[in-house]
C-alpha cells in the first residue's frame, strides 16, 4: 500500500504564502533561459486561457494581469525538503518525484502504529500542521495499492475548501479489492505514458480506463509496443510499483560570496573553477569520482537561479567538470548579478580509471595532501605519456587524450576533442 500527497501547483502556492499580496492574483511560473515560455500557471490563469507551453508574451496578452513569478529553484526545494523530513519521522519508506509537490509515503505495517487508513491520515495532517496549516490543508491525499493507483487516489481527491469535500483536502482511500473499479471510472490522462499515446487513444475513442481495459492486448502492442502493454496492466490493476525508500543525501557543498554581485560571464566561470577545486578537495570526495553537480546562486534582489546537471562519465576531473558546467550555463545564465554563488556534488561514482593509469603521486615533486593543481595534474600525465613510450623505442606512437568540450551540441565536430599528450 502506498499513501500520495500532492499539492497541486506547489511553487506558485509557494509563492502566495510567501507574499499574501498575490492570493487574489493570475500567477505563472516562467521557464529559464532567454526563449522562456510559461511552466506552470495557477487556476485563475487557466480560466484566461494561459497553458503550459505558451509563449510569454502570448499569455501576458491573453491575462494582461498575469504576475509571472521568477524562479527561485532554492526557496522550492527547501521547502520540499522540510516536508521530507517530516515524512522520514512518519515512515521510514519516503519518495519523491520529479514534480516538488508530489510525494510518496509507503504505509505497509503502519496499521499498529497509528490505526486504519483515515487515522493515519489524521495523524499526517496534524505532523504537517505543525509545518504550515498551509500545507495541512491544501494537501490532497491518495490511499491505494501501489505509486500509480495512490497517485490517481490523490488526483481524484477534492480540492480544499471544495463544499462537497466536507474538509479541506480531503482523502480518497482505496481498498485492493476495489481498485479494478475505481481504475475503470478514471480518465486515460493519468496514465504515465508518452502524450502522443493519450492523444491517439482518445483518437480510436478510449476516453476512459474501463474501455482501455476491454481491447485485446495483442492489438495495444501492435499500434502501441510497450506503451500499450504497460498501459494495460496498470489500466487492470496489474501492476503495484512499491515506495522505494530513499535514504537522505550527504552531498558536498561549498559556497563564495562576492563583496559586490557579479555579473560577468568571465567571473563567474573563474569563481565556479575555484569551487570545483574546494568541492573536490573534500574528504568525503576521495576515492570517488563525481557524477551528478548543481550548481546555485542568490541573486541580485532576490530570488536565486539553479541547474542541475548529470555527467555521462563520471570524472574527477577538475578541468573536465569545469568544461561541462560552463556548457550548461551557457544554456541557461543567470538573468541578474549574482551575490553567493554554491556548488553541490550530489552523486557520486568509482574511482576514476584515467586518475588509475596516470598515479599523480608518481614521479611529480612533492606538493603537500590536497594541494595538487592543474600544473602538477599536467605534468604527471606528461611524465606518465613518456614513460609508456619508452618501451616502444623510435616506433613509438603518439598518445591523445579525449577533452570533453560540449557533449550536446548537435554537431559531432565539437562534442570532443583530441590533445596529445606530449
Amino acid at each position: 500500500m502506498a499513501l500520495c500527497l500532492w499539492w497541486p501547483g506547489f511553487e506558485l502556492e509557494l509563492e502566495r504564502v510567501r507574499t499574501p499580496q498575490l492570493v487574489d492574483q493570475p500567477l505563472a511560473l516562467p521557464t529559464p533561459g532567454d526563449r522562456r515560455r510559461i511552466e506552470m500557471g495557477c487556476a485563475l490563469a487557466a480560466s484566461f486561457g494561459v497553458e503550459p507551453g505558451m509563449i510569454v508574451s502570448q499569455a501576458v496578452a491573453l491575462c494582461p494581469a498575469l504576475v509571472l513569478c521568477e524562479p527561485d529553484p532554492d526557496f522550492h526545494d527547501a521547502a520540499r525538503d522540510r516536508i521530507l523530513g517530516i515524512l522520514r519521522l512518519w515512515s521510514p519508506v519516503v519518495e519523491g518525484s520529479s514534480d516538488r509537490g508530489r510525494l510518496f509515503v509507503g504505509v505497509d505495517g503502519l496499521e499498529r502504529l497509528y490505526g486504519p487508513p483515515a487515522r493515519q491520515i489524521e495523524t499526517l495532517r496534524a505532523r504537517l500542521e505543525t509545518l504550515s496549516p498551509w500545507l495541512a490543508s491544501s494537501v490532497r491525499v491518495g490511499y491505494a495499492p501501489g505509486k500509480f493507483a495512490a497517485w490517481v487516489a490523490a488526483r481524484s481527491a477534492k480540492p480544499a475548501g471544495s463544499a462537497s469535500s466536507g474538509r479541506p483536502g480531503a482523502a480518497v482511500c482505496v481498498a485492493p479489492a476495489d481498485l479494478a473499479a475505481f481504475l475503470a471510472r478514471q480518465p486515460v490522462d493519468v496514465l504515465p505514458v508518452s502524450p502522443r499515446t493519450v492523444k491517439r487513444l482518445r483518437r480510436l475513442g478510449v476516453g476512459r480506463l474501463g474501455r482501455l481495459v476491454r481491447m485485446p492486448e495483442p492489438a495495444l502492442v501492435s499500434q502501441f509496443g510497450a506503451d500499450g502493454r504497460r498501459a494495460l496492466a496498470w489500466a487492470r490493476g496489474e501492476r503495484i510499483d512499491r515506495v522505494r525508500p530513499e535514504a537522505p543525501a550527504r552531498p558536498i557543498r561549498v559556497a563564495l560570496d562576492f563583496p559586490s554581485p557579479i555579473g560577468q560571464l568571465e567571473l563567474l566561470h573563474a569563481a565556479l573553477d575555484r569551487l570545483i577545486e574546494r568541492a573536490l578537495e573534500h574528504p568525503r570526495r576521495r576515492g570517488k569520482s563525481v557524477r551528478g553537480l548543481r550548481v546555485s546562486a542568490s541573486l541580485e534582489g532576490g530570488g536565486s537561479w539553479s541547474i542541475r546537471a548529470i555527467a555521462r562519465e563520471p570524472t574527477s576531473e577538475p578541468e573536465r567538470l569545469g568544461v561541462f558546467l560552463r556548457s550548461r550555463i551557457a544554456l541557461d545564465r543567470p538573468r541578474r548579478a549574482v551575490e553567493t554563488l554554491r556548488l553541490e556534488l550530489f552523486r557520486f561514482g568509482p574511482a576514476s580509471a584515467q586518475a588509475g593509469l596516470f598515479d599523480p603521486r608518481e614521479g611529480a615533486p612533492h606538493v603537500p595532501s590536497g594541494h595538487w593543481r592543474r600544473g602538477t595534474a599536467s605534468f604527471c600525465r606528461r611524465s606518465g605519456a613518456r614513460r609508456a613510450c619508452c618501451g616502444f623505442g623510435s616506433a613509438a606512437p603518439r598518445l591523445y587524450r579525449v577533452l570533453e568540450l560540449e557533449p550536446e551540441s548537435r554537431l559531432p565536430e565539437r562534442r570532443h576533442a583530441l590533445m596529445e599528450l606530449a
